[in-house]
């Protein structure tokens, strides 16, 4: 969640009001990925397998190293954790099947399990050597562009999801290793070095594949109800600092009143404040509670987004 709009702050001396007021907050809310998984908050363990081709293996390893960077870096403010480990391949093995993975998930403790099934290679091809600018040394003052296409597939499994889902990703790109060597190589050494070099591009080809899996952020407008009163303003201060436990734990000692306009105003800021903590089940909770006092106009929006969070 970011914010996107500096609000100002709440004047003491706004116009006295019998009934609640309505204030409108703007927030950068973030959303699941472009896969529809969300992997906020959650332990991520990423597999891959390794077999007997040294350079599959390096490729396949280099692949989830980038990918988790990538996850890494996108949600490392949660209370999240990545760990990568490797599995050795095992021919006829069906590793798209959900009790394959799961028994993967419950091995690492993770509430989200990525498998890197083993990597597909065509035909390399080596351009001709070009000249390198500021050459280390005269084995090194010639480069030379390989070009391999290869093809991956990606299994994930979130132990989260209700559904209990295996979705399938996959794709086919081309790596690009590069040789340097004097200009002097043949095309079959320069074959084999842009083989040996190769394990190393699966880095890139990681970073593109986790770029699905990012957050999508988006602007929303989320409303406050407050009354005309220090404890109602100073609520509404914290909110506005996301202090969202901070302006809840004001809402909870408004409850104990009789006026049930009041005590449903807090409940429903209440139920905004476990959205925004990621607890949307308590957020729906205490809409019902609101709505029970008594419905306000603005609940029907507030329930769609709880529910959609729910899914």
């Amino acid at each position: 969640m970011k914010r996107i709009l500096a609000l100002s702050c709440i004047a003491m001396s706004l116009a006295v009001s019998c009934g609640p007021s309505k204030h409108a907050i703007n927030i950068e809310m973030r959303h699941p990925s472009k896969t529809g998984i969300d992997l906020f908050g959650k332990n991520v363990s990423i597999v891959y397998l390794e077999n007997d081709n040294e350079v599959s293996t390096d490729f396949s390893e280099s692949m989830a190293d980038g990918f988790a960077y990538t996850l890494e870096q996108e949600y490392a403010s949660s209370n999240s954790s990545i760990g990568i480990y490797r599995m050795r391949y095992m021919p006829g093995a069906d590793y798209a099947r959900k009790d394959s993975l799961f028994n993967i998930l419950m091995d690492t403790g993770a509430d989200v399990v990525f498998l890197f099934d083993t990597v597909k290679f065509g035909n390399m091809t080596v351009g001709g050597p070009s000249r390198v600018s500021y050459p280390s040394s005269a084995d090194s003052s010639y480069v030379s562009v390989g070009s391999i296409p290869f093809t991956m597939k990606l299994y994930c499994f979130d132990g989260m999801d209700k559904e209990e889902r295996v979705q399938s990703f996959g794709g086919t790109s081309s790596a690009r290793p590069e040789v340097y060597s004097s200009g002097k190589d043949d095309s079959t050494l320069a074959s084999a070095k842009a083989w040996k070099a190769l394990g190393a591009e699966g880095w890139d080809a990681g970073l593109l594949v986790a770029d699905s899996f990012r957050s999508q952020w988006k602007h929303e407008r989320y409303s406050i109800v407050y009354y005309d009163t220090e404890q109602w303003y100073k609520a509404l201060e914290k909110a506005e600092q996301y202090d969202w436990k901070g302006a809840m734990d004001i809402w909870m000692e408004l409850l104990g009143t009789n006026d049930l306009m009041k005590r449903s105003c807090a409940e429903f800021n209440i139920s905004v404040a476990c959205y925004m903590l990621g607890d949307y089940q308590l957020a729906s909770e205490w809409l019902d509670l609101s709505d029970k006092d008594n419905k306000l106009p603005i609940s029907d929006a507030m329930r769609k987004r709880i529910d959609a969070r729910k899914r």
